[in-house]
């Protein structure tokens, strides 16, 4: 196995569900040790989420988990122990990075508090996950991944651009969540990059809704110049149609003819006597009636296969794309070409296949790993801290680990 880009770089995962998880994922996928630490019994919150193989609850079967924790180490810690927080603590005194998602203030209440923290271990850099960062009027307040949609603006823009006065409503999946999860880890990266110059720790303060907002395209950035948002007003930049989906024979099909091949429409619809057509000739017409539009191109879209449709659209030079479901990704000829999902062995699951990491690096490429059962590397961790195997057995059955 070639040596990773990550492999001297050791991580105490104390986070759980899936914007800690993922951070701490990406680490793992490139070589870093990442110890991740869960309660006794229950474990991370994300064995609970599913989805489950034939709908049969397992925590060691759950799917996201899986994804969220391929080549980490688990091992149980009840912090709630005084024994529990030593563990930790002697742990923290060899790790490059702790990552965590508790409430503000909540390291601080379990004794390990920045000046702590500090004390074990000068060189550890901090990286705190949270709702709403440790500081501001809602840092105490919980939320998830709908409502920091919500509050970071992301779910204002989820409306069709032919409609924008419908109500706002969530993207699919947990977005807001996997975003925080992978700008953590970029802001990670810039810490061990800035403590190889000053040798110093660091701490990293994120915040969900934060990561929302500086992920809207531009819009956030650009309301200053411009006075408006782009969902509000969005003819008054664009003009219509710009990126929505229609259905087509065999699933979607994602339109942005407003970019500016709308003229050869009506070639690809057979309807050459459009061409001469406002609706196709001028945006203005496009705005005052969109329904019309659509009226004119949904039939022929309609009685045609997505794939057709884009062969088609590309010799025109238009803007048009399939919309994939995820069962299609994992036949997608592009994504099988560049090798992007991998195949792995669990000893409940059996094989799986899952996606791969997001980047290829030539000289320290990813390994494909497994998700690790609830503790299975209780024994390995701690004797090599130092604890005897007794100590490990006794606080197992004492519910410390």
């Amino acid at each position: 196995m070639s040596e990773q880009v990550f492999s001297n770089v050791k991580i105490l995962d104390l986070t759980q569900g899936i914007a800690g998880p993922y951070c701490t994922k990406l680490f793992s996928s490139f070589g870093a040790e990442v110890i991740k630490v869960e309660k006794p019994d229950r474990g991370d919150i994300s064995r609970e989420m599913g989805p489950f193989p034939n709908d049969e609850r397992n925590p060691e079967k759950s799917g996201t988990f899986f994804y969220l924790n391929t080549n980490k180490k688990s091992i149980t810690v009840n912090l709630r122990r005084k024994e529990g927080v030593g563990i930790c603590k002697r742990l923290l005194e060899t790790m490059d990075v702790l990552v965590e998602s508790f409430a503000p203030g909540c390291l601080t209440r379990l004794g390990l508090s920045k000046k702590v923290l500090k004390e074990i271990n000068p060189r550890l850099i901090v990286t705190s996950i949270s709702a709403f960062g440790k500081t501001g009027p809602y840092r105490n307040y919980k939320a998830n991944n709908l409502t920091s949609s919500a509050l970071g603006g992301a779910m204002h823009l989820m409306r069709p651009g032919n409609s924008p006065k419908k109500r706002p409503v969530i993207q699919g999946g947990f977005q807001a969540e996997y975003s925080t999860g992978l700008l953590s880890y970029i802001a990670t990266v810039a810490a061990l990059i800035g403590r190889a110059d000053s040798g110093g720790g660091a701490s990293v303060d994120m915040s969900m809704m934060e990561c929302v907002s500086t992920t809207l395209m531009g819009h956030v950035a650009e309301y200053p110049y411009l006075g408006l948002s782009r969902r509000t007003n969005p003819f008054a930049i664009h003009g219509y149609p710009i990126g929505y989906s229609v259905p087509c024979r065999d699933g979607w099909i994602s339109l942005t003819p407003g970019i500016g091949g709308a003229p050869n429409i009506p070639l690809l619809i057979d309807r050459p006597e459009l061409l001469d057509d406002p609706l196709f000739t001028k945006t203005q017409a496009r705005m005052a009636e969109p329904g019309k539009f659509d009226g004119l191109i949904i039939p022929w879209l309609s009685n045609h296969d997505k794939w057709n449709i884009t062969a088609k659209a590309q010799e025109l030079r238009l803007a048009f794309t399939p919309v994939l479901s995820a069962g299609e990704l994992f036949t997608d000829p592009q994504l099988k070409a560049r090798e992007f999902f991998e195949t792995t062995s669990h000893p409940q699951l059996g094989k799986i296949a899952s996606p791969g990491a997001p980047a290829k690096l030539s000289a320290t490429p990813a390994h494909p790993g497994k998700a690790p059962i609830l503790g299975e590397h209780n024994r390995e961790i701690l004797g090599k801290y130092g604890y005897t195997q007794k100590e490990i057995t006794e606080w197992r059955q004492s519910g410390i680990i």
